[in-house]
């Protein structure tokens, strides 16, 4: 038989071999929580199908809310999430179902207070009006430890709910408000235009659940397969991330849409760089957290922080050799 004729009965058979993998393929669904740099584990496992090498069919979903999404994991509809720890703590104060599996930093990362250029040092916030997404949000905590730790409270300062980032740009540029928080790269920008660093959160180490894996004790407990194969496509997309910048970079402009080259990679350097390997979620900083929320919110403080944290997938892949292997 010639190779012509040979062709497209092979062709066709690799369809269907394609085909089949890809019903076999476990489906799964995970959600992004904000349109920044840090998400790029989920967007870059699933644009390098390093999702798929495990096993995995997995569905990307843009979605924000505490409320939205814990419903949306209790109903199974979805079974990951990537987001902060500190939206989540509430809910599992109050009985909810959530546990986080790993996180790549155990401090808050990248946020920074920006300001007029008249404004030379956090004092001076005193009176000023400061833009926050809205109360309750991670920002509005992150605001208020900043201003303790210079002597101040939030009743010093008048606060606008002005809304997400780019909303809260806005509201800077147009002299709305005197100050707002923003996550590194969307400062760069405003930073160019003459707007003042105030202060480099990162710097004040306040304890935080960062980039967090987060799922149901339920799915973990009906699927532990998916859970760990899961587990592994987002610490082998950490990995590709630390070793291709360019093209890290190139996913992190699509998601984002930012064709900003120095913004791309203020975004890919935080990943590659800051991340702590292995993920494990500290107890230590989690419960400094649901203290420092509980200040607010007084009902939550004897929340304990292990109830929220599972870390036996990360300690079976780490005890293994195999995130070690992934990481050499």
């Amino acid at each position: 038989m010639s190779r012509g004729r040979l062709f497209f009965p092979l062709l066709f058979v690799a369809a269907l071999l394609c085909e089949l993998y890809a019903d076999a393929a476990e489906k799964v669904t995970a959600v992004y929580t904000s349109i920044t740099g840090g998400y790029a584990p989920l967007w870059v496992g699933k644009e390098q199908n390093l999702f798929q090498k495990y096993g995995l069919d997995a569905r990307l979903v843009y979605m924000r809310g505490t409320v939205t999404t814990s419903a949306a994991l209790i109903a199974e509809e979805i079974e990951f999430i990537q987001a902060g720890a500190s939206t989540y703590i509430p809910y599992a104060a109050n009985g909810g179902d959530v546990v986080l599996l790993g996180r790549l930093s155990n401090i808050v990362l990248d946020y920074v207070v920006l300001s007029h250029p008249s404004i030379r040092k956090v004092e001076e916030l005193r009176g000023k009006t400061i833009g926050i997404s809205r109360a309750g949000d991670q920002p509005y905590y992150y605001l208020k430890e900043v201003l303790k730790r210079n002597g101040m409270g939030v009743k010093e300062v008048r606060l606008a709910q002005t809304g997400q980032q780019p909303e809260r740009m806005e509201a800077l540029r147009r002299g709305v408000v005197s100050a707002t928080l923003l996550n590194t790269p969307m400062n760069l920008a405003l930073e160019k235009e003459g707007f003042r660093r105030l202060v480099d959160i990162e710097s004040l180490k306040i304890p935080a659940g960062v980039r967090c894996l987060i799922t149901t004790r339920k799915i973990l407990r009906l699927r532990p397969v998916v859970v760990e194969n899961f587990a592994k496509g987002w610490l082998d997309s950490v990995r590709f991330i630390q070793t291709h910048k360019k093209e890290t970079m190139a996913i992190i402009g699509k998601y984002t849409r930012n064709g900003v080259a120095d913004q791309l990679e203020d975004a890919w350097q935080s990943l590659a760089t800051k991340t702590e390997i292995p993920p494990y979620v500290s107890a230590q900083k989690l419960q400094e957290q649901i203290q420092m929320l509980a200040e607010d919110q007084p009902e939550i403080r004897k929340l304990e922080a292990a109830k929220m944290i599972d870390n036996s997938v990360l300690k079976k892949l780490d005890e293994s050799g195999w995130i070690k292997s992934l990481f050499q």
